[in-house]
């Protein structure tokens, strides 16, 4: 390929309905029971690109874009199976009026991650009967819409799929809707993804044949998302997918990816010590669901003449190494200086002589603090923010973390927890038990006729657990040891007289003994300060996950590029069945994040990236032009299009202004060297509601920036990106 490829070239930019259209109860998806069962950050008004998708295509076309890509809700257009909704197609059959009246083409995505609660209750994507569901769905939509329409995804980022079946040794939860029931198995979760893989070639195919009978010069593709592996690499990974030739074959290649090979086991087995669930904490160890919702507060002398955050301008607060408030002292009070001291202890005598105005703490720690001292300390306001506690354990240990989150589970379902609060704090309301990531998977929904149902929980201790397992070797030795604290009044206090442990995660942590051995009293307690807790649940075993993740991630097919490779007839028939090999009018990529050959050992941050943690996520723009070379080697007679390229406000230092113009130039450069790449569409028009995250700089895509949890007008307002990407349209030389 010597010769540039001819113009035209067309941008186009993007969005998808659950993200941007508001929460309709009579309509809910997949996505809303799945965010509310796991407490994540509901879509709520979102844009309300229903009622304004008008004002979006204008900014679209403003810039010059002349493709507007938008998905359909399937659950607003087949509320019950079979029976169609006709006001929500005449809707989407007015928004492609209004897109073609605005001079841009309409780029119809089928699935983006959503879908009727229905569908699942029939056996969801990996039910036998999935590919005629979706096949009629699509049917009804083309028949509405096809005549108008030409470019046409059928699922949103396939590759990305599995991960609803299936999640590494490393991950707490399910990236992505349905989940299995707790404690699938390897096999149970590499089954699922190998029928999800031949249903979804089969759907796409069904699909593309009815679209096709109502426009043949409609062009339907998929877009997977592309991991951003050096292509030599990529390369080594794809051969782990076209050598295999049965489920059984994917099942034992998977255990790489869902069971850690060396497991880890430190001086205690479990952390219940006041550890608040963060980011960087997620990265070193295994969370359980939470028990408790705490928040950082600020603690003052009785005394004092501070009475808001903002009086400690100037002032000194104390607070604990390695403590959630040391890592968002400067977020929560910037003007603040900020004294760092060994434990509570230290900090309440710093506040004593004068060397602190304040501490900033959990409200738990705090709330002992002046229930031991009467009279001589009090807090100021309200929390400032909302932190749940959890129970940590090794990463990998997910028989131990199952056991852990059921006996928690039955804690809080029960009404022990509830008893426990009451009289552990007997001078304060009894909340109820939080809920957060009360629901791990959506497993139940199927055969159910309730989206509240309630996954049942064992009533009986824990059987014989499996052999070659951390909670096996527990069981063995007839004891489970828990970190907790000992200077935690109502959580986890030792009493000066008789020595004797009481609080909540005292009786959490009988609890979980209770589950495993039938007996409460089986569990030794580890009194750990709080620069100890994450450090005694990990052994030397820890300098080896670098090396662990770097080969579950490259040794197993999961993460190979197997769509287009099935697509272009390389993957066993059991993956990829012959008839829907060459199904794809063009070859549709989702490229965002990359690493390059030397930084291999950053692929953590890739990964994470992949499951939705974009803050630190790699940018490597000239991978684009190395993905743009594969592919179009991969499939010499077909064009190439970017269905999604685009960057929250900065990755990896860099801002997305800089970031659009920096892989843009990768595209020309393959243009010129002859890759026939046709589009780029960049995500998204506007700041949308990222899939459960929270509104942050760190999920906000937008090229028009929408203050989604503060501005009830959602305003649109140009950033900076934005004005890049029109120059670019408007400069021409593509």
């Amino acid at each position: 390929m010597t010769n540039s490829y001819p113009k035209p070239f067309t941008f186009g930019v993007a969005t998808a309905d659950h993200q941007c259209e508001a929460y309709d109860p009579n309509f809910e998806d997949i996505r809303d029971v799945w965010e509310r069962r796991r407490a994540q950050t509901p879509r709520g008004r979102a844009t309300d690109f229903w009622n304004r998708y008008p004002e979006d295509v204008e900014l679209a076309s403003k810039l010059g874009c002349k493709i507007f890509r938008f998905s359909i809700a399937w659950s607003r257009v087949e509320p019950n199976p079979g029976e169609f909704n006709e006001e929500a197609l005449a809707h989407y059959d007015r928004m492609v009026e209004t897109i073609l009246a605005a001079g841009m083409e309409p780029m119809v995505t089928l699935l983006h991650f959503t879908w009727p609660l229905h569908v699942e209750r029939q056996g969801g994507l990996i039910g036998t009967d999935f590919p005629a569901t979706f096949a009629r769905y699509a049917a009804r939509v083309a028949d509405r819409l096809g005549a108008k329409v030409r470019y046409w995804i059928t699922f949103n980022e396939p590759s990305q799929l599995p991960y609803g079946y299936v999640k590494p040794w490393w991950e707490r939860a399910y990236f992505m809707p349905p989940g299995m029931p707790m404690g699938a198995t390897t096999g149970e979760q590499l089954s699922a993804v190998s029928r999800l893989m031949p249903n979804l070639f089969k759907a796409h195919t069904a699909a593309r044949a009815v679209i096709k009978q109502v426009n043949p010069d409609a062009k339907v593709g998929a877009n997977p998302f592309l991991l951003g592996l050096p292509t030599w690499l990529q390369r080594l990974v794809d051969r782990k997918i076209t050598g295999l030739h049965s489920t059984e074959d994917l099942i034992a290649q998977g255990q790489r990816f869902t069971e850690k090979l060396l497991l880890e086991q430190g001086k205690v087995d479990v952390a219940i010590a006041n550890l608040t669930i963060t980011e960087s904490r997620v990265s070193q160890v295994a969370f359980s669901e939470a028990y408790y919702i705490a928040g950082e507060t600020i603690l003052v002398k009785a005394n004092s003449a501070i009475d808001t955050p903002n009086d400690l301008a100037g002032q000194t607060v104390a607070v604990v190494k390695t403590s959630t408030a040391e890592d968002r002292i400067f977020e929560l009070l910037p003007t603040a200086s900020v004294l760092v001291v060994s434990d509570y202890e230290e900090a309440l005598r710093a506040l004593d002589f004068g060397q602190a105005a304040a501490i900033l703490a959990d409200d738990t720690i705090l709330f002992g603090t002046i229930d031991r001292h009467p009279g001589q300390y009090r807090l100021v306001g309200d929390n400032l923010t909302s932190e749940p506690y959890a129970a940590a354990v090794a990463q990998g240990n997910r028989y131990l973390l199952n056991a852990v989150d059921v006996a928690i589970r039955q804690f809080k379902e029960s009404g022990a927890w509830v008893e426990s609060f009451a009289r552990h704090f007997p001078g304060l309301p009894v909340p109820k038990p939080p809920k957060l990531a009360r629901r791990s998977t959506l497993a139940d929904l199927r055969g159910s006729t309730s989206t509240n149902e309630l996954v049942k929980l064992p009533d009986a201790p824990l059987s014989e657990a499996k052999p070659d397992t951390i909670l096996h070797r527990i069981q063995q030795r007839g004891y489970i040891v828990i970190a907790v604290k000992d200077n935690v009044p109502g959580f986890s206090y030792r009493d000066p007289k008789t020595g004797e442990l009481s609080g909540l995660e005292i009786d959490i942590a009988r609890a979980i003994a209770q589950y495993i051995f039938n007996d409460p009293t089986k569990v030794k307690f580890e009194i750990a300060k709080v620069r100890e807790r994450i450090p005694l649940l990990r052994s030397f075993v820890q300098f080896f996950d670098p090396i662990l993740k770097l080969f579950s991630i490259l040794s197993t097919s999961l993460s190979s590029n197997w769509w287009h490779l099935g697509m272009a007839g390389k993957l066993d028939e059991c993956f990829c069945p012959k008839e829907c090999v060459g199904e794809q009018d063009f070859v549709g990529i989702d490229y965002y994040w990359g690493i390059g050959s030397l930084r291999l050992h950053q692929i953590q941050k890739l990964m994470n990236a992949a499951f939705g943690r974009f803050g630190n996520a790699p940018v490597l723009p000239g991978l684009l032009y190395d993905m743009l070379k594969f592919h179009a080697q991969l499939f010499p007679d077909l064009e190439i299009m970017i269905i999604e390229n685009g960057c929250v406000e900065v990755a990896d230092g860099i801002d997305r202004a800089t970031y659009i113009q920096a892989h843009l130039e990768e595209v020309k450069k393959a243009r010129r060297d002859g890759v026939r790449v046709i589009g780029y569409v960049s995500w998204s028009i506007t700041s949308n509601r990222e899939w459960g995250l929270p509104f942050s700089p760190s999920s906000d895509f937008g090229l028009y920036h929408i203050e989604l949890d503060s501005d009830p007008d959602l305003l649109r307002k140009p950033t900076p990106a934005a004005e890049t990407f029109r120059q670019a349209i408007a400069n021409g030389n593509w």
